[in-house]
């Protein structure tokens, strides 16, 4: 009976942090009903927040993106959104690193940096990202983001952003 007690006390203390995927998902489904019930918006920020404070790189990207909204009762921050998609990149998300990308090239949130966002683009192509294929095509097309003109390079993103549209992805 004693380690039938110890078991379940330690099953209880085990179960006391939150369950991040829990916590994502409930974040995830009350910001889809938000539209109709604007106090659901608030309720799906808490959930996001405990989950990306335990490290899910979704709910970093969905707080990214309601920072840089400025949804579910925050005001437009573009700092604090670059930071919570910052930490959602690191972590290898390809739509917060194509995100992350773009506003660091232009300056959103923190100082403009080609050559940063190019490597976030970068890290987003290698998974695939089709807006990201798509957005180093048009700097080798045009020369931006620090690279020479290289029509061949362009080509060659272009065919992996076609091919990346053939495989949608859902958001995190």
């Amino acid at each position: 009976m004693k380690r039938f007690a110890g078991l379940l006390v330690l099953g209880l203390l085990a179960g006391c942090g939150p369950d991040v995927a829990m916590e994502l998902a409930a974040g995830k489904a009350l910001l889809a009903n938000a539209a109709q019930q604007p106090a659901d918006a608030l309720a799906a920020r808490e959930h996001l927040q405990r989950a990306a404070e335990h490290g899910s790189a979704a709910a970093a990207f969905h707080l990214g993106l309601l920072h840089r909204r400025g949804a579910a009762g925050l005001k437009g921050d573009a700092v604090e959104a670059r930071r919570w998609l910052r930490l959602s990149a690191e972590k290898g998300l390809a739509d917060a690193q194509f995100m992350l990308g773009q506003m660091v090239a232009h300056g959103e949130g923190g100082p403009a940096d080609v050559l940063q966002a190019r490597q976030w683009f970068e890290r987003a192509a290698e998974q695939e990202h089709p807006e990201a294929n798509f957005e180093l095509a048009m700097a080798y097309r045009r020369g931006d983001l620090g690279v020479q003109p290289d029509a061949a390079a362009a080509d060659r993103y272009l065919m992996e952003a076609e091919h990346a549209l053939k495989h949608p992805r859902t958001l995190p």
